[in-house]
């Protein structure tokens, strides 16, 4: 006697096999689908084509909602390729310590005074140069956190370095690996977000 198996299930399945079967392209349409949703209507404010103009709150929340596509991304091809523990070693990454403390402390305090020490090595620049340590001191921390947390590198590099990279190298070795990650990355990205951010800067003139 032959079992009859439920077509509903192999229909179910048969999109999960497909980005099993080609995870990195998988990859780079789900991370790019979802930022395109968000940043598309975006773009199409800024351009004047919408029939409406959408509030200012609204497009810095998409701009930024717009830059986790690529951490969506890994985290469901994580999940379909590698089950419940990639998932957890993926979210584990997130607090990897990979260099000495020497370095958070040049991050924090090494760039700025390497951008004021080229500020002042322009001709002119130092007679008119006016010190101002106490508001860098408080404005320099808080915009570390706010780029962390809202301007990318949360909602990117988890997927780009996480889940992509690792495998480009793996195909196509460590140069042309990154080379065609930042291609990629920088043509799925960059047009709308620029739109969006235009449509920002307009609004607050």
């Amino acid at each position: 006697m032959t079992a009859v198996g439920n077509p509903g299930d192999s229909s179910r399945t048969a999109p999960r096999g497909l980005l099993r079967r080609y995870p990195l392209a998988s990859y780079f349409a789900i991370a790019f689908l979802f930022s395109w949703i968000i940043e598309v209507p975006v773009a199409l404010s800024a351009q004047g084509i919408l029939p409406f103009t959408i509030p200012t709150p609204a497009v810095a929340f998409a701009v930024v909602a717009a830059t986790f596509g690529p951490t969506v991304g890994a985290f469901v091809m994580t999940g379909l390729t590698e089950g419940k523990a990639g998932t957890v070693r993926l979210l584990r990454r997130y607090v990897q310590w990979r260099v000495g403390i020497q370095w958070y402390f040049f991050v924090l305090l090494g760039i700025p005074l390497i951008i004021v020490l080229g500020t002042i090595v322009i001709p002119g620049a130092l007679s008119s140069f006016q010190p101002i340590l106490g508001p860098l001191l408080i404005a320099y921390p808080m915009a570390f956190l706010l780029t962390f947390f809202l301007g990318g590198p949360l909602g990117e590099e988890p997927g780009w370095r996480g889940f992509a990279l690792p495998r480009l190298q793996e195909r196509s070795g460590p140069l042309w690996g990154s080379v065609i990650l930042g291609s990629c990355g920088r043509c799925g990205t960059s047009r709308c977000s620029g739109a969006g951010c235009g449509l920002l800067r307009r609004s607050r003139t």
